[in-house]
């Protein structure tokens, strides 16, 4: 019978690309990663890995195990689940993550709540961006993750989890305020000369800028990166460029900041809580999703009020 510690190495590997990084994420070594790979192909009685320069990819044959991977562990957080709801209640260990701006308008506020309407369930965060807690989410180190993404960009499927939408918010253009257009809605287009302040290389905020100023039709000029919108709201009140930035940003005041409404090209930022497929029956994730459905519902009302609009 094939072994599902292994299966699930498997799937790591399929993952991330390679076993080095599958052994990185999974605090063990490449070679004790191979070796049980290695065991996992003579269970299967085929190869489930190939060799592709100095590194492997799946073959066909894996990546069909990989898919029946995702099934059966799927299967298994059914399981956990009925029983915990059997046997413990909202109780036990959650561990939470969101990226840094989540972190402290969403998920700060979800948790204090939580800790106060079930003492008995242990509670943990960190934040790390989406490409970090992903990974961790997947492989059982973090039970439930914020993450976001943008209505440009498309969302790649993943079978092994599952996403709620919290909430939707629009990106503004954040522009001094003594800026001679800033006096209300305004075209991305019009901006095509000016400094961006951006996210970094890689990052999802990166890409829809660029998404969305060729949609425009532009190439932003970029000299400044940063994925922390407090940093970029500072560049911004400095002089230094203008950005592009969503409501939850605005949890402290930025004189000399004012935001313009877009009127040529609509973005929206999406944020989610995302857990693994099957585990949404724990009473832990399922009271943790609901406790951030209503914080969210307040944040957006709340936030939507901070934002300095022009006009």
């Amino acid at each position: 019978m094939l072994n599902v510690h292994r299966m699930s190495l498997l799937r790591e590997v399929a993952s991330r690309g390679s076993i080095a990084a599958a052994a990185e994420a999974l605090y063990l070594t490449p070679s004790a990663v191979s070796q049980q790979l290695s065991t996992l192909e003579r269970e299967a009685g085929v190869e489930l890995l190939e060799r592709v320069g100095r590194g492997v990819r799946l073959t066909h044959t894996g990546t069909k195990l990989v898919a029946y991977t995702e099934r059966v562990l799927a299967v298994l957080e059914e399981a956990e689940a009925d029983l915990q709801a059997v046997s413990e209640g909202v109780a036990g260990q959650l561990r939470t993550c969101a990226f840094p701006t989540a972190a402290r308008a969403l998920l700060v506020p979800a948790l204090k709540r939580m800790r106060a309407d079930h003492p008995l369930l242990a509670l943990s965060m960190v934040d790390l961006e989406p490409e970090d807690s992903l990974p961790m989410l997947k492989t059982g180190d973090l039970d439930v993750v914020l993450t976001y993404g943008f209505d440009r960009l498309p969302e790649r499927p993943d079978p092994g989890i599952e996403r709620h939408l919290l909430l939707t918010e629009p990106l503004y253009i954040a522009v001094p305020d003594t800026d001679p257009r800033a006096t209300g809605p305004a075209k991305l287009s019009d901006f095509r000369d000016d400094n961006w302040v951006v996210g970094r290389d890689g990052s999802p905020f990166l890409d829809v800028m660029i998404r969305v100023a060729a949609e425009a039709g532009f190439e932003p000029r970029v000299e400044l990166h940063s994925n922390d919108y407090q940093v970029l709201l500072s560049a911004v009140q400095a002089g230094l460029g203008i950005a592009l930035v969503p409501p939850l940003a605005f949890f402290a005041q930025y004189p000399g900041v004012v935001c313009l409404r877009t009127s040529d090209v609509q973005i929206n930022r999406r944020v989610l809580a995302v857990i693994r497929r099957g585990s949404g029956g724990r009473p832990a994730v399922e009271a943790a999703l609901g406790v951030l459905r209503d914080v969210s519902r307040e944040a957006v009302a709340r936030y939507e009020t901070l934002v300095p609009l022009a006009g």
